[in-house]
């Protein structure tokens, strides 16, 4: 993967959407706002439907736990707080808050896709790609990181423009185009 690949994937993702529903809550959540986290939240709800989508009941019972503990997660000590209280549930939104609170990459069942392919050559299709439930998606998630961080200085050397939305936004696009 080189700089020229992330700049053409990541020219396929419709970054209007986020302009709209993505970036003008960003950092009004990061400091806790609960309006922003909820519209932020309904922004990650994936759907056939429209989006921004509302939330299921069990995702809006994980919202509801990661609302409650908000307090704590800013707190000193809160990265390890968020990950022991989604230990085991919310997979997705778990790392997706994780990402909204500390700045780390968003990872999700296509960055999950590119991630395989471009460190294994496994190409996972479907469900396949689902971020395990049950336990294991953090350690999962941090090897992303790790991965991610250095993808990214690399593609920087050639290309000091592209940012990390920029590749992530190159790696959701391969790995929807791919699954």
């Amino acid at each position: 993967m080189d700089a020229a690949f992330v700049r053409h994937w990541a020219s396929q993702y419709p970054a209007t959407y986020d302009a709209v529903h993505y970036d003008p809550h960003l950092l009004k959540a990061r400091e806790g706002d609960p309006d922003a986290l909820r519209r932020l939240t309904e922004w990650k709800n994936v759907g056939n439907g429209p989006r921004p989508m509302p939330l299921a009941p069990t995702k809006e019972k994980a919202f509801q736990q990661f609302l409650a503990n908000l307090p704590n997660y800013k707190a000193p000590g809160g990265r390890k707080r968020l990950r022991k209280s989604f230990r085991t549930t919310a997979p997705v939104y778990s790392i997706f808050w994780y990402h909204v609170l500390f700045g780390s990459p968003i990872f999700d069942v296509h960055t999950h896709r590119a991630f395989h392919w471009f460190t294994r050559s496994v190409l996972r299709r479907g469900s396949e790609a689902r971020l395990p439930y049950g336990g294991g998606h953090w350690q999962l998630y941090f090897r992303y990181c790790r991965w991610f961080k250095c993808t990214l200085h690399e593609v920087r050397r050639t290309d000091q423009n592209i940012t990390t939305r920029t590749l992530d936004r190159a790696l959701f696009m391969w790995g929807r185009h791919y699954k």
